[in-house]
């Protein structure tokens, strides 16, 4: 897969959620705590990408590239403007083994709680 890393002008911040206070209802409330911030480039779904995350009631999600980054797992949050998102899956460029020019794809999927994004 080609990927031109001069495509790469958004920023991802990459993070934890900590669960903070409970709000008026006695609800735990979650809050994204940012971790470190590297710079992305979104990339197309294929129609059998999409056709399979259907299949597998996943929905709401975008795919981006970054460079190789050993920190981001599967899991954790990132934050891309005011939308949380939750790394559902990395496919690693591993062709190159001595980590220069390789890239990770990554498949987010947008978070909300309770029918509510969840946000700073």
């Amino acid at each position: 897969m080609k990927i031109n890393p001069y495509q790469f002008t958004e920023r991802i911040s990459f993070g934890y959620l900590d669960q903070g206070d409970e709000d008026e209802n006695g609800q735990a409330t979650s809050e994204f705590k940012p971790d470190f911030k590297v710079w992305f480039g979104y990339r197309q779904q294929t129609l059998n990408q999409q056709y399979t995350l259907e299949g597998l009631n996943v929905r709401n999600t975008k795919l981006i590239a970054i460079r190789h980054n050993s920190k981001v797992v599967e899991g954790m949050y990132g934050q891309i403007k005011e939308n949380l998102f939750q790394v559902l899956k990395i496919s690693s460029d591993e062709r190159n083994g001595n980590g220069l020019n390789t890239y990770d794809i990554l498949t987010l999927q947008d978070v909300e709680k309770r029918g509510a994004k969840i946000g700073r």
